[in-house]
């Protein structure tokens, strides 16, 4: 069973390093955000300005585990799992999904590292997260990573603009209507979970029962809360966000089945993102850390470097 944060205020053991982030070399830890919740954050100690990786929807810190094992050990990596994931704290409440808390959340996690700046890295709703804070807190980022995600207002325009990312979304007006997705997942957890990752990748090979495993386990003993990320953020999109100034790098696998190409476009963030660069990863799908973890684990650390 997924051992869950409750009250913060009683003593508790650190939570269980899943199996894949315990091969790499992780400790874990909770790190206290809005009361009372908590996040289960996974370490992997090295030295310098931290690089902290924030996962997407459905999966957890342990999406980051194949990067981690490629990356280089001096790099000091902070893995959480997000608010309504894994072991840390899910509210039942939509609101407390908005993206400003989410964002808050990712800042009571850089305080938590010590360091004055760290190098941020998004994939997928990480992504979305890591873009707001990025334009919030400047002053706390040496560098941002985004991987197959644009801003949220950003897809919100291309949505109106582009009949075809509008088809594309068509899963973020399901699951706006109330319970639709919890029953798909409650009818087979294995099935939802298969479909929704092997069943869109590029490169399905990537997802072996192994990988699987701790999705499925999620999504049958806990469900999705963060389908709520998906609720709330309709509610408080703008049409445009603040310019980021530090180097921004965007990775992104082209063969995206539910976010098009036309996002690898840097045009597209002139608005945006003031130190853009961009790299493009043919034939390979949205699940980025999963399918390309050796291209990732390349292109990354040349911007952690230069920053």
């Amino acid at each position: 069973m997924l051992g869950v944060m409750s009250d913060r205020t009683a003593p508790q053991p650190a939570p269980q390093v899943p199996a894949a982030l315990a091969d790499v070399g992780c400790e874990s830890r909770w790190v206290a955000v809005e009361a009372p919740g908590q996040l289960a954050v996974y370490r992997r100690r090295g030295s310098g300005v931290p690089v902290v990786l924030l996962h997407g929807f459905p999966e957890l810190a342990v999406s980051w585990a194949p990067l981690a094992a490629r990356l280089d050990p001096r790099w000091d990596l902070w893995i959480p799992d997000l608010r309504g994931y894994g072991q840390s704290w899910a509210p039942p409440e939509r609101r407390a999904y908005r993206l400003s808390r989410l964002r808050e959340d990712v800042l009571a996690l850089v305080a938590a590292t010590g360091a004055d700046r760290v190098h941020l890295v998004g994939h997928d709703w990480g992504g979305a997260i890591a873009w707001e804070f990025a334009g919030r807190h400047p002053e706390r980022l040496a560098s941002l990573s985004v991987v197959n995600c644009p801003p949220l207002e950003l897809l919100l325009r291309t949505c109106l603009k582009r009949p075809a990312q509008l088809r594309r979304s068509w899963y973020i007006a399901a699951f706006q209507i109330p319970g639709l997705a919890e029953r798909w997942v409650r009818k087979d957890p294995r099935a939802f979970m298969r479909r929704a990752l092997k069943g869109t990748a590029a490169r399905r090979e990537a997802f072996t029962d192994e990988v699987l495993a701790p999705y499925e386990a999620q999504a049958a003993e806990r469900g999705l809360p963060g389908l709520n990320y998906y609720r709330a953020a309709p509610r408080r999109w703008r049409w445009k966000g603040p310019v980021v100034e530090r180097p921004v790098h965007l990775v992104w696998g082209l063969e995206d089945r539910a976010l098009g190409p036309w996002f690898a476009d840097p045009a597209a963030y002139a608005d945006r993102a003031a130190n853009l660069r961009v790299s493009t990863l043919p034939g390979v799908g949205h699940w980025v850390p999963h399918e390309a973890p050796d291209e990732l684990a390349r292109l990354l650390p040349e911007g952690w470097v230069d920053a």
